[in-house]
């Protein structure tokens, strides 16, 4: 679609004078809006990228401003920025604003809209099952786990050949006995199946919150053995909170008392879980932190944006049985609440 010369003129001028724009919302006047050459493609962003560098505005202006041009030109408010990230096999896939990892292989030759991203996803999901992955065990086959290759003592293959995720998984029920677990890994509850790391979590599987009216909160591990205690954690009402302040820590106790435990430290391994919310910005203190699960909200915005939940992971002692995990509010941060949603044991 061309861009409206006129149109760009009217917006250009308004953007200037208008007293609306300067009043009370310099810090929010972070962003443009950039179009290819020929103007048939533009996206909202702070930054040009690649060949979407031609600005609509002569400087930066607010959300706002940037969606009023997007709907008026016939874009969709929700802003192009987005592309699906794979292995080098597409074996996993991801959407993502950036490339992490091994996810590095864009599905897509530019950034695009949620909703296309997650379109492609499910499609992937339901159509594209690569068959690269084994089921390898130790010699007495009291130790397996799916993997792509031999690891270690783990050298004994199950399959003739490479089979496909949930091939592999089937087996490993079977084998195990816990109908969805994952390999040697035990996902608590019942949520959205999501995989972080290699890690599979059933996001909103369990609801942890600690405040100023409750600082701990706990959930039974009923004895179960553990490598490690994966979590996906945030933290609200944080927005003011600088890095590297400590607002709670994780203790996992063993059924003899002892326990492990972590900090969870601002701009570090947790952050606001509403970073990427428009209004925002201006009050953000900490640094944001890699996401481990994204999902689309308009809670308190009158825009669509990402929210986000984080990673961490406390290491146990397998031999011993594990009592509890308990969430502890720091007694220093009053004003902050955190939560964890969704907690895998790793054996």
């Amino acid at each position: 679609m061309k861009i409206k010369s006129f149109l760009v003129i009217v917006l250009w001028m308004a953007a200037i004078v208008s007293p609306a724009l300067a009043q009370g919302a310099e810090d929010l006047n972070v962003w443009n809006v950039y179009c290819s050459g020929d103007g048939s493609r533009c996206t909202v962003a702070k930054e040009p990228s690649g060949d979407l560098m031609f600005t609509v505005f002569p400087g930066k202006v607010d959300w706002n401003t940037v969606q009023t041009w997007m709907q008026a030109n016939g874009y969709p408010a929700q802003p192009a920025v987005w592309n699906v990230y794979c292995n080098g096999d597409s074996s996993q896939c991801t959407v993502s604003k950036e490339p992490t990892g091994e996810l590095m292989f864009p599905q897509f030759t530019g950034k695009v809209t949620w909703d296309t991203a997650t379109n492609w996803l499910a499609s992937w999901r339901d159509n594209n099952k690569p068959k690269v992955w084994n089921v390898y065990c130790n010699g007495d086959s009291s130790q397996c786990a799916i993997s792509k290759e031999t690891s270690g003592f783990l050298m004994f293959p199950q399959f003739t050949g490479k089979v496909d995720w949930d091939t592999a998984q089937e087996w490993m029920a079977s084998w195990n006995g816990k109908g969805t677990s994952s390999g040697q890994s035990t996902a608590i509850g019942n949520g959205t199946a999501h995989t972080y790391n290699g890690i599979e979590f059933q996001v909103e599987g369990v609801a942890l919150k600690a405040n100023a009216e409750q600082t701990t909160a706990s959930i039974d591990l009923e004895g179960q053995k553990a490598d490690a205690v994966h979590v996906l954690e945030f933290a609200g009402w944080s927005t003011e909170v600088p890095d590297n302040v400590k607002v709670g820590h994780i203790n996992v106790w063993y059924e003899d008392g002892s326990y492990e435990t972590v900090d969870l430290i601002m701009g570090v391994d947790i952050a606001e879980w509403a970073y990427d919310r428009a209004e925002i910005q201006s009050e953000l203190r900490h640094s944001k932190v890699a996401p481990a699960y994204s999902w689309p909200s308009t809670a308190s915005s009158a825009y669509e944006y990402q929210g986000h939940y984080f990673y961490a992971t406390v290491d146990t002692d397998p031999s011993k049985p594990l009592d509890r995990l308990e969430l502890v509010l720091d007694p220093n941060e009053q004003k902050v609440q955190i939560e964890i949603r969704a907690i895998t044991l790793e054996a």
